[in-house]
């Protein structure tokens, strides 16, 4: 019996889709910007009527978050965030700086993305569009819960990209997974920035110096809710943002902190838009189906429905309902409830004044270690003050869901699927955005007007750098001659540069 060793199998596929990813970093730089431009405009046309399909799929074979949901997730990426990166300023353009000289963006480099097990597909296309926009190599990997899926998108991607001309060696794909073949490719020289958006970052260990590292997780996410606050909109926004994809979009609520003033009427509110409240015995009934004994969540029980989550519990719920409200009197970090949880799960939290409150949220933030995000719903501007100064958090949300709003679906933060923490992220606490794959090198020049000018005139050269390859193959007669004495042996260097030349024009006339 032949055995397979999946882990070499792996490794070997990861060298060459690095080598020829990062032979292409070559090729990226010299096309030009309609060239990528067309690129992206086919990707919105191709992949855009097959969002539901997709979403289908990802959840025949991960059983993770609702296929609706997931599906106008995809089409928000196909759409707006696309919209947003191409946007941004592209890359070999001189452009004024902020402060008032000059300056270029030029691609990172080769780039790795190791999946998430749920909304794989989304989170790939909104780094891919990033990537291509930055020109920037990239290579995926997902896990075998999601990984047919994530290979068939990406066939398709490959298909779009031959139509357009664009270097498919620059799009790779792990086909055989396996820890070992993605602990290897993070780790070459060659990779400059590592996206892992698994919440189990460390059980991989792979060398992070002289590359950027983001860590993408949900986050112990808080909200407060201050007595003057819009109490239907802070209701509508929290109960989307927690039952949206099951619980499981980047840096959704995690709990609610309610100043106890407005506490009997937000319940109200909550109540009326599908949310149910625990009591004490039934909390214990679903710690225990939810969490193994050291807080791990399982991990069939990820991304479920409320109300499927109710059943396995042996909670009795409307089919209706959306969000399981569990109260709790404090912060624990004993507590399953005082963390992230992974599904349609709130902890409720009332505090007497909005200072109180302010220290809860504090506690909730530092008891998970990743401060993605806060949310605040006032209408007094001294509390959103104190709120965004004092919070150890990447971004404050006011009056607008952490969930929506960290994604800048809600709100006007960049739009991304990748959202990092306070502490998870080496050069950003925004999240991964296109500015993620480019770094700014600074432009200075003289005071003169001479100087001023020369700057100008450079940037409104639009002389894109072309890198031509040219691939040569052996002569027929020339492999005969070495071992038979072919009359090829000995001719004049004009052929072989006659060839050179014919073999440019060729490559010119196919571009």
């Amino acid at each position: 019996m032949s055995l397979i060793d999946n882990d070499l199998l792996s490794i070997q596929e990861a060298r060459i889709l690095l080598e020829h990813a990062a032979d292409s970093a070559e090729v990226l730089e010299g096309l030009p910007g309609t060239l990528v431009d067309d690129f992206l405009t086919h990707l919105r046309e191709g992949l855009l009527p097959k969002a539901q399909e997709y979403a289908e799929e990802a959840f025949a074979e991960s059983d993770y978050c609702s296929p609706e949901d997931e599906a106008g997730l995809t089409k928000w990426v196909v759409t707006d965030l696309l919209d947003d990166v191409c946007s941004q300023t592209p890359v070999q353009r001189i452009v004024p700086s902020r402060n008032g000289s000059a300056e270029v963006c030029l691609s990172k480099g080769v780039v790795v993305s190791l999946l998430p097990d749920w909304l794989a597909v989304p989170t790939m296309l909104s780094q891919l569009f990033m990537a291509v926009r930055s020109k920037s190599p990239i290579v995926f990997s997902a896990t075998a819960r999601i990984h047919g899926t994530c290979e068939k998108v990406m066939g398709d991607v490959l298909q779009i990209a031959e139509f357009c001309h664009y270097p498919t060696e620059a799009i790779g794909f792990l086909s055989i997974f396996c820890p070992e073949g993605e602990e290897w490719v993070c780790s070459q020289p060659c990779v400059r920035v590592v996206i892992d958006s698994r919440e189990d970052a460390s059980v991989r260990s792979f060398d992070a110096v002289g590359r950027d590292v983001y860590y993408a997780t949900l986050g112990n996410n808080p909200v407060f809710v201050e007595s003057t606050a819009d109490l239907a909109l802070c209701a509508d926004e929290v109960v989307l943002g927690k039952s949206y994809c099951y619980g499981m979009l980047p840096g959704a609520e995690q709990s609610v902190v309610v100043e106890r003033a407005v506490d009997a009427s937000f319940q109200t509110e909550l109540r009326r838009r599908g949310c149910h409240f625990l009591s004490d015995e039934e909390a214990d009934r679903l710690v225990r189906t939810l969490f193994m004994d050291d807080g791990r969540p399982y991990r069939e029980l990820i991304g479920k429905s409320a109300f499927d989550l109710a059943r396995r519990a042996d909670i009795v719920v409307p089919e209706t309902t959306k969000v399981l409200v569990v109260e709790k009197p404090y912060v624990s970090d004993r507590s399953f409830f005082s963390k992230a949880k992974y599904g349609p799960v709130l902890s409720y939290y009332v505090e007497d004044s909005w200072r109180t409150a302010c220290e809860k949220c504090i506690e909730l933030i530092l008891n998970s270690g990743h401060g993605n995000a806060l949310a605040i719903f006032s209408k007094d501007p001294e509390v959103v003050r104190q709120f965004i100064l004092k919070k150890p958090v990447g971004r404050v949300l006011v009056n607008v869901s952490t969930g929506l709003g960290c994604i800048g679906c809600h709100s006007d933060l960049p739009k991304t699927l990748t959202v990092t923490g306070w502490d998870c992220a080496t050069t950003s606490e925004l999240g991964v955005t296109y500015g993620d794959f480019v770094r700014r090198r600074q432009v200075g020049i003289g005071g003169s007007a001479s100087a001023k000018d020369l700057l100008e005139r450079a940037s409104s050269c639009d002389h894109t750098p072309v890198a031509i390859k040219v691939h040569l193959p052996e002569p027929k007669t020339v492999r005969e001659g070495r071992g038979e004495g072919s009359d090829s042996v000995g001719k004049e260097p004009g052929d072989w540069f006659s060839g050179v030349v014919e073999a440019m024009k060729n490559d010119s006339e196919e571009e």
